[in-house]
């Protein structure tokens, strides 16, 4: 695709890939001994993650004061009339989802709760890709009506008039706005009718503070899991430690890299082709898909003023805004989703956009039987055929899932920082 060769890291992680470290077949462990060299190279591209790529859009992406407030906005509830923040649908406690088939926010939304582990990594946020940066999707659910159910204007008065929160914005951002200080006609009170000018700095000032939510969100990457020290094993021709991957695991590592046809859409250090497609899901009506989802995104990104060409981004003309620009419409796009990453799958039940699989063995019988998917001709994946598998087989597929788990994120970056443990706690690491 031509989004593809626009991206900032492509070429810098394909030629890191290459030069990597290559597995012997010499050492392979039986379990894994049938599989060809290309199989066995699919392994050594699953580890180790590389470094998150520099997002040019937002200048204060990797600003540590700039995370720090991000973190403290991703826990205000006040922000919503009802008490919703970031965090109630992204919790730490389950992988920064919250374990539900839908998000509930003000109202069950129709997307289940992506994790945000490593969601700097991606290519496009939300399960259908509408947005383009960490920092430009933090405006939508704070607007959303079924979601946190606030604007911008609320979001900035709570900053304003809150003291603690004030001197975190000016540390970063500089002085608060003289535009927006609370006066007898408060531009940022509900109903206040503000004029263009004041309109500006409104979406300004907003502007800044998604961008100290995306900072944030950076920081939130996993750590190392079973599968990286697996991997570094392999490629040092050393065994592999059955308290990382047993043997069920290493063969459901096989049939993942092989037959499974997983590595077809689940690729690479983080298991996924940063691409979208169709399942075949049946719709609300109970028969062929009726959410257009890539579709609508793509109309949707384009028109979006603050997506990565628009007046709100640090580089309009940067490689991420030459890809929104080459975006263009296809009915093929209608009722794809994108390919979720894998890594921390087993903390971040239930799976699929919607929320309908709630286990892993749940998803891995999905693929080895495609039962409940409509017929190809509906714009749907037709590589997908029934694998199957035996029992023994989908419980070594689950075995190897559960291994690309790993260590959570610092601690320092997962909690409340205005809560009463975070306030006697060291600052996060820098």
């Amino acid at each position: 695709m031509v989004v593809a060769t626009l991206l900032l890291d492509a070429s810098a992680l394909a030629l890191s890939q290459e030069s990597a470290p290559k597995i012997a077949r010499a050492t392979l462990p039986a379990e894994l001994a049938l599989l060809t060299d290309e199989e066995v190279a699919r392994i050594a591209r699953m580890s180790p993650l590389p470094p998150i790529a520099a997002d040019a859009t937002n200048r204060f992406a990797d600003n540590v004061e700039a995370a720090r407030f991000g973190q403290r906005l991703f826990f205000e509830k006040r922000f919503s009339p009802a008490g919703v923040s970031c965090a109630t649908c992204h919790d730490p406690a389950r992988a920064f989802t919250d374990g539900r088939p839908l998000a509930q926010g003000i109202g069950e939304t129709r997307r289940n709760s992506p994790t945000v582990l490593d969601a700097g990594r991606r290519r496009w946020l939300g399960w259908d890709g509408k947005f383009d940066s960490l920092w430009s999707q933090a405006l939508s659910p704070i607007e959303n009506p079924v979601e946190m159910g606030s604007d911008r204007a609320t979001v900035l008065r709570t900053i304003r008039d809150d003291a603690e929160l004030r001197t975190q914005h000016e540390a970063v951002f500089g002085a608060f706005p003289s535009e927006l200080s609370s006066a007898s006609t408060d531009p940022l009170q509900v109903g206040a009718q503000r004029t263009e000018a004041q309109q500006k700095v409104v979406d300004q000032t907003t502007a800044n503070v998604l961008k100290a939510l995306g900072a944030y969100q950076r920081k939130l990457t996993s750590g190392e899991a079973p599968i990286d020290r697996a991997v570094a094993a392999l490629k040092a021709g050393q065994a592999v430690a059955a308290s990382d991957l047993d043997s069920s695991a290493l063969r459901g590592m096989a049939i993942f890299v092989s037959r499974g046809g997983c590595y077809q859409c689940h690729r690479g250090p983080s298991f996924t082709d940063e691409e979208f497609h169709n399942l075949g899901f049946t719709g609300a009506n109970g028969r062929v898909a009726d959410d257009p989802a890539r579709l609508a995104a793509v109309d949707f990104v384009k028109a979006n003023p603050w997506n990565a060409a628009g007046a709100f981004s640090d580089a309009p003309s940067s490689p991420k805004g030459q890809m929104v620009r080459a975006l263009r419409r296809s009915g093929e796009l209608f009722g794809q989703f994108r390919t979720p990453p894998l890594r921390s799958v087993a903390q971040t039940s239930p799976y699929m956009h919607d929320g309908r699989l709630g286990t892993l063995a749940d998803v891995v019988h999905f693929y080895d039987t495609l039962e409940g998917a409509s017929p190809v001709g509906h714009h749907g994946e037709a590589v997908l055929e029934p694998l199957g598998l035996t029992e023994a087989e989908r419980s070594d597929l689950i075995r190897f899932l559960e291994s690309l788990s790993g260590k959570t994120p610092n601690p320092e970056w997962t909690r409340d920082p205005s809560s009463p443990d975070a306030r006697t706690s060291p600052a996060p690491e820098r």
